[in-house]
């Protein structure tokens, strides 16, 4: 069986909070694609997370607002709180295209996802 990306769980994460929380979704409101580079053996792989629709798929969007492009490890330390997306972009580890503040939006979902798994670590 193929290693798979760190990023993974979490974007599964993101699909079942989107699901349950439609005031983050509709707060989000925007098609963010995430290129996710230095995953299993240099691999590179694409999720679409789609706040209209509460939609996280791995592949590329035929239409995003943004793209925000980081490496693997990068994506679950911000995802987990541990790397701010401001001080991530201002050392080159994230690269943002398209609208920046769609891009800027997407911190209302890490930071909720941040709060979840706090509260789920602390049972």
């Amino acid at each position: 069986m193929a290693e798979e990306f760190a990023s993974k769980p979490v974007f599964d994460s993101i699909a079942k909070l989107l699901k349950e929380d439609a005031e983050v979704a509709k707060k989000a409101s925007a098609v963010f694609q995430f290129v996710i580079t230095k995953g299993p053996a240099g691999a590179t792989a694409t999720w679409v997370v789609d706040t209209n629709t509460c939609e996280v798929r791995e592949e590329k969007a035929a239409k995003a607002d943004c793209t925000l492009t980081l490496s693997d490890a990068d994506f679950v330390a911000m995802a987990a709180g541990k790397l701010a997306a401001q001080r991530a972009f201002m050392m080159g580890k994230l690269k943002i295209s398209g609208n920046m503040g769609v891009a800027q939006k997407f911190s209302l979902v890490t930071a909720k996802l941040a709060t979840k798994s706090t509260a789920a670590s602390k049972l």
